[in-house]
């Protein structure tokens, strides 16, 4: 198993080829390029495990990226990136006044294992005390062939696609 594949093996994240991304986005983020073993295609990754996790966005026509979820107890915000759909549904973000937006993604990892997505996940965007946007990832209970596949029970909320 080669390092990249050993460091990805409990990672969660997403993915977006190069050839679909603005050269000013790619620059600014050549930190995360990389290549998935078998593909002759570079990507940008964004991946939970980095010490400052961020998504992109997809806003008014542009890609943005934005800091995943919070990390930082003083913030007051959830510590975590994920948001659990049936949590949002139950109005357990209200106070944040969560807002939904779309996660441009043409792949998915999570525990070692990628995944194609065809349009994009869904999530939401918050605002800390400070006035800074943090975006959460909605999840959803696994299906059964995306459980068999990741090992996990939970997944992302994809639009208009099921696994």
């Amino acid at each position: 198993m080669s390092e990249e594949a050993k460091s990805e093996a409990m990672c969660t994240g997403i993915a977006l080829p190069v050839s679909e991304l603005p050269e000013d986005l790619v620059r600014l983020h050549e930190r995360r390029l990389a290549r998935r073993e078998g593909s002759s295609e570079r990507e940008l990754r964004f991946l939970f495990r980095d010490p400052e996790p961020e998504l992109p966005l997809s806003v008014e026509g542009h890609i943005k990226v934005y800091p995943w979820g919070n990390r930082d107890a003083e913030l007051r915000l959830p510590r975590t990136g994920w948001c659990r759909q049936e949590s949002l549904e139950a109005g357990l973000w209200r106070h944040w006044q969560p807002q939904p937006v779309i996660i441009p993604a043409a792949f998915g990892l999570e525990r070692g294992v990628w995944f194609v997505i065809k349009e994009g996940l869904q999530g939401i965007m918050v605002w800390d005390r400070r006035g800074r946007p943090h975006v959460y990832m909605l999840t959803q209970p696994a299906t059964p062939s995306y459980q068999l596949l990741t090992r996990h029970a939970r997944m992302p909320v994809l639009i208009n696609q099921h696994l």
